[in-house]
């Protein structure tokens, strides 16, 4: 699929996944999902993501939409920002309330909360709302759901016009108010929110938040005493939810039956449905969607333990563990490519008097603006930009086809020498002395010899003056500098 492809399908599954066409948006979204990654056109990809996770969640197919929200994690944490994060939390903390783990889903949905009131995503918090009265209802704190369903409309302009981008999700706000008033036994309220709702129900089949409406409605009649009207609706929403195999919702539904049908009395009756209930069950049970999110928190654990070994605290680039540990398969596989790497010690001058004359958070300032610049300069490069220790970097690098050593450290060197900062309105300009040693195009397959080498090469940067660079040359003593 080419870009013009690609776009025009992208418009396409946008207008399906607004119109709620989810099962038509999952029969095209997967191709997309591929190709957008393979375009390098991840910010789309991570979209169309979080569109599938909730398509196949609507449409009740909960072990492809876990599936789909680990490939939506693993997109997010590489390329997303923190709009992507906070879905990625919410979606997580729908999932494990939805299977009873309400602290769990809790703790998820106040991470998102936290990054969302600071960049001040009026939607995002508009969502998370919704969801904490979801949780309170179903933990039976009706009040506090009431308040936080109250909360959600407020940020989806419900009461006054305040926000520009307001939170859009304003049926599922709605359902949980009428499920709060309901159990609150504030009939008269719940009644004119489902009676608006239920206008906006379509034909069949219906969706997960249509089958929501529905079941809400079936509860006001229960808690009215309207039991066989109760049963009606939830028997309808049971027909629905089992073309969707929304496991989940058929619990809350026949659990709700049995109680119903056991009041009527209905023996017969109640000795079919709860055949069906024990199936349900027993179909939950061999999923086991639990296990499947146990294991994604596990990984997630596992990645950030990973991160924290081989990332510096300060400059969020590679240390010197994660280089000491990676460098040797890159000089191996260049040895066997016949590929040219170039190693760079690079160190940032009068370090000391930096720290000295301006204070160490200053030196700090100095340290991350020189890593980030490093980070940025060979992203394009197959490449390890690591801190080495103190003031010092390494860098080791594929070079690009028709690019010279030279040409790169002249680049690179200009790149760094470009930076300053300013403190107490003084300028202060960063200074930097390399030193550069190359594989040999592969004859080196040692990595401690290239460090050595470029080790020799940043010495001879120093000792003729600093702020310079030397790129070692095996015929003459070291190197050449500039």
């Amino acid at each position: 699929m080419n870009t013009q492809e690609f776009e025009e399908l992208w418009i396409t599954l946008n207008e399906l996944y607004e119109a709620n066409r989810f099962l038509e948006y999952i029969e095209l979204s997967s191709a997309a999902i591929e190709s957008a990654i393979e375009l390098g056109m991840y910010k789309k990809a991570i979209l169309l993501l979080r569109y599938s996770c909730a398509s196949y969640f609507q449409t009740g197919d909960l072990s492809v939409s876990i599936s789909v929200l680990e490939q939506y994690r693993e997109l997010t944490f590489q390329y997303g920002d923190d709009i992507d994060l906070i879905h990625h939390y919410i979606l997580a903390s729908i999932y494990w309330g939805t299977f009873g783990h309400i602290k769990k889903s809790k703790e998820f949905m106040v991470k998102g909360l936290k990054i969302a009131e600071r960049i001040q995503h009026i939607d995002s918090i508009g969502k998370i709302y919704n969801n904490l009265s979801d949780l309170e209802n179903s933990l039976g704190n009706h009040q506090k759901a009431k308040d936080f369903a109250l909360k959600s409309l407020y940020y989806a302009n419900y009461f006054e016009t305040k926000y520009e981008n307001p939170y859009s999700g304003i049926i599922y706000s709605k359902i949980n108010l009428a499920v709060a008033h309901i159990c609150l036994e504030e009939f008269d309220e719940a009644g004119e929110l489902l009676q608006e709702l239920l206008v906006m129900i379509q034909n069949p089949p219906y969706s997960k938040v249509q089958l929501e409406v529905i079941n809400a409605y079936a509860l006001l009649c229960e808690k009215q005493g309207r039991v066989g009207e109760a049963i009606d609706l939830y028997q309808k929403s049971k027909h629905y939810a089992l073309q969707n195999n929304d496991l989940s919702m058929l619990q809350s539904i026949y659990n709700s039956l049995v109680k119903l049908i056991e009041k009527q009395g209905n023996k017969l009756i109640l000795c079919a449905i709860q055949k069906e209930y024990i199936n349900i069950l027993l179909e939950i049970q061999r999923e086991n969607y639990t296990h499947l999110l146990f294991e994604m928190e596990y990984n997630d654990q596992k990645k950030h333990f990973e991160k924290t070994s081989y990332i510096d605290p300060l400059t969020n680039i590679y240390n010197r563990r994660y280089f000491d540990e990676n460098a040797e398969k890159m000089v191996e596989k260049a040895s066997v490519e016949n590929q040219q790497l170039a190693l760079m010690m690079i160190d940032l001058d009068h370090f000391k008097e930096i720290n000295d004359t301006n204070g160490h958070l200053f030196g700090d300032d100095a340290l991350t603006i020189t890593a980030t610049t490093l980070k940025d300069y060979f992203q394009p490069f197959e490449s390890i930009v690591a801190r080495f220790g103190g003031d010092e970097f390494i860098v080791l690098c594929q070079l690009q086809k028709g690019e010279s050593v030279q040409t790169m450290t002249d680049n690179l060197y200009q790149t760094l020498n470009s930076l300053s900062l300013t403190i107490n309105d003084e300028y202060v300009q960063l200074e930097f002395s390399i030193g550069v040693s190359t594989n040999k195009q592969g004859q080196i397959t040692v990595v401690e010899e290239l460090i050595h080498i470029a080790d020799t090469a940043l010495y001879e940067s120093k000792r003729n003056g600093r702020n310079q660079i030397t790129i070692y040359n095996q015929y003459s003593d070291v190197g050449n500098s500039k």
